[in-house]
């Protein structure tokens, strides 16, 4: 495992006008690692104690559930915590490092416009409007408008969340659009399905409807829209 030890999540951005980005600040999370667990067959056990017994386990992870190493306990087991929140032990020959739709993420703002990237992909949005994101996993970035999220409107715009080729779990979303493709990953743009803005406010209103009508042009399935799309992949 590696010693290095990250946040599994609470990266927090809010772009500021044309020309200008604040820097991220980081929320307090647990320092850890994020790994998908891998079982041929069954399940993997969280336990309460580093040992193979029946009366020690806490909860079952399966193939894909996300485990967040926080240190090595000896060479068969490491501790940390699940998606649910519970900490304990886990043996980590079951343990692959998960991908991390987040790495290199930064901001920048050019020619009006405000931009979001990543290690994979550019995301544009207008540059006169202030947005936040958020690594709510480490397969999916979330944007909101800042002001209809601060006010408690939830302010949710649109979800990046990465797939590997060949899981299409996708499809299950009442709305999204395929962004974009690389050799490795498919992101899908996953919408709100309800308000997420003070519709008694007129400028809100405005803003989180210029943003929203920006990401749903992030489908490079529509030969329309592919046109301009606004989400950019960057390593193929």
């Amino acid at each position: 495992m590696k010693n290095k030890l990250r946040n599994r999540i609470a990266v927090f951005l809010t772009v500021f006008g044309l020309a200008s980005a604040s820097i991220p600040a980081m929320g307090e999370a647990k320092a850890a690692d994020a790994y998908t667990v891998k079982v041929e067959t069954g399940y993997l056990a969280l336990r309460s104690k580093p040992a193979y017994d029946a009366s020690n386990e806490l909860e079952a992870l399966y193939t894909g559930d996300y485990f967040y190493v926080m240190s090595d306990y000896d060479d068969t087991y490491v501790y940390g915590y699940s998606d649910s929140g519970k900490q304990g032990y886990v043996n980590k020959n079951y343990l692959v490092e998960a991908y991390d739709i987040a790495s290199g993420i930064l901001t920048r703002a050019s020619d009006g416009c405000s931009f979001l990237e990543t290690d994979d992909f550019a995301l544009r949005f207008p540059g006169d409007i202030s947005w936040s994101y958020e690594a709510v996993s480490p397969d999916t970035i979330a944007i909101y408008h800042t002001q209809a999220k601060e006010e408690g409107y939830g302010g949710h715009v649109v979800s990046i969340k990465a797939f590997d080729w060949g899981v299409n779990d996708y499809a299950e979303f009442p709305d999204y659009s395929v962004a974009g493709l690389n050799g490795e990953k498919k992101f899908i743009a996953i919408f709100p399905t309800d308000v997420q803005f003070n519709g008694k406010d007129s400028v809100q209103t405005e803003e989180y409807n210029r943003l929203l009508n920006e990401a749903r042009r992030m489908d490079c399935e529509d030969e329309e829209l592919v046109k301009d799309n606004p989400f950019t992949v960057l390593k193929k």
